[in-house]
């Protein structure tokens, strides 16, 4: 199947761009990029697409190996999410951010997703202390992310 001109003609380099800079990494682009584009349901759950913004495209993070179309839920259920690009603490969760209150100009976040929603749960400027509460809010709650 061809796609209409018009839209190949704006959106395939666009999403090719956006693709390579999550990581996503194929020598078959053409291919899975029809599939993503005439996707209808979720591959893992089955659920049918509403929008265009309903899919996204899982893959591994590590190697950048595209596994299949998937839901925006199936996506964030999966263990490893990526981590943040501002992320300088080398630690799954926890991201700097800017801070004109703090002396340092800057704190750490620890963040997960609950319920579909990215939350802070605790915000400090000691990345040390932060990471031994992030690893016991983890095990306390069961998360593995």
């Amino acid at each position: 199947m061809n796609l209409p001109f018009e839209l190949a003609k704006k959106h395939k380099p666009k999403t090719k761009y956006m693709w390579k800079m999550y990581g996503l990494i194929m020598d078959n682009f053409e291919e899975i990029y029809n599939e993503y584009i005439y996707a209808t349901h979720c591959d893992l759950c089955e659920k049918e697409f509403k929008t265009t913004l309903d899919r996204q495209m899982e893959h591994d993070h590590k190697t950048g190996e595209f596994r299949n179309i998937v839901c925006n839920q199936c996506n964030q259920r999966k263990s490893d999410v990526k981590i943040k690009s501002n992320n300088k603490s080398g630690y799954k969760g926890i991201c700097k951010s800017q801070s004109k209150t703090c002396k340092q100009g800057f704190t750490w976040r620890f963040e997960a997703m609950i319920n579909g929603k990215k939350k802070m749960i605790k915000c400090s400027v000691d990345l040390e202390k932060l990471k031994v509460f992030a690893d016991k809010w983890k095990k306390d709650n069961n998360y593995n992310t």
